[in-house]
């Protein structure tokens, strides 16, 4: 699993008011910041900037790529912000992201065909935005987005990443919801007919007022299921050091290769 760290989110009012003034420095800190927890990408959270986005998109993008060159995730409910992002130029730039909603569809399918180095992630929510609730709902979902996918060209599967939408275990039937994620990811390349790249949010799983050890010994017992069933992307809070060391032992345990201890970080 590739940790993705979540942390960069503009709802942040100290992040809100350092891209407003354009605040180069306290941006290149929260970004160093960011690295030292030992992420292997980044989520930047814009949130719905609407008329505000041309002029912070690019610029953010500028000073984060200033810094490094790890992957992006630029995470938006809007579709402009991401061709904004995208047509900066800069590599490694990719799209968080997509559901079955038509105007979602139609927005964004259009932008992955463009753009042939970008990956996607596509949420496994049905077209009215909404979490499957049954048993095998998230498969069923998965069948139509590939479809929709696949009809805007078939190579475009290649850079497709599934979100099964992990939600709160204070939710109804959280459990079985955490479970159904389980499921899913090891399903998925079965009801594709091809490999097929995945991420999880392992944040929500424990969003709500939680006592943090019940939220830590929660994460701890979920990460290594996600592994075992083949995850590839896992956006998490890195500043939790903890979770992300349980991340490391996880993949030394599914990654295939010899085990050592020196290589537990």
């Amino acid at each position: 699993m590739r940790i993705v760290s979540d942390n960069f989110q503009l709802i942040n009012p100290m992040l809100q008011d350092a891209v407003a003034r354009k605040d180069t420095p306290a941006m290149e800190a929260v970004i160093q910041g960011l690295l030292s927890t030992g992420a292997h990408a980044i989520d930047l959270n814009i949130g719905p900037l609407g008329s505000r986005s041309p002029a912070v998109v690019p610029y953010l993008i500028d000073v984060v790529r200033g810094i490094t060159p790890l992957p992006l995730f630029i995470d938006s409910p809007h579709a402009e912000p991401a061709r904004q992002a995208l047509e900066t130029g800069h590599p490694d730039i990719h799209i968080n992201g997509f559901s079955l909603h038509p105007d979602r569809l139609a927005a964004l399918l259009p932008l992955m065909a463009r753009h042939e180095q970008a990956r996607f992630v596509g949420y496994l929510l049905t077209e009215t935005g909404a979490v499957p609730t049954e048993p095998d709902g998230r498969l069923h979902v998965a069948a139509h987005l590939f479809t929709a996918v696949a009809e805007a060209g078939t190579d475009l599967l290649d850079r497709l990443i599934v979100d099964p939408v992990v939600v709160p275990l204070l939710w109804d039937e959280g459990a079985f919801q955490a479970l159904e994620v389980i499921r899913t990811l090891r399903a998925l390349e079965e009801l594709a007919g091809r490999p097929v790249q995945s991420m999880a949010g392992l944040s929500n799983l424990t969003s709500g007022k939680v006592p943090e050890d019940k939220r830590k010994t929660m994460e701890h017992t979920y990460i290594p299921l996600l592994a075992e069933a083949g995850l590839d992307y896992i956006l998490m809070n890195t500043n939790r050091k903890e979770s992300v060391r349980a991340v490391h032992a996880a993949n030394l345990l599914t990654g295939g290769l010899p085990f050592s201890w020196e290589a537990l970080k």
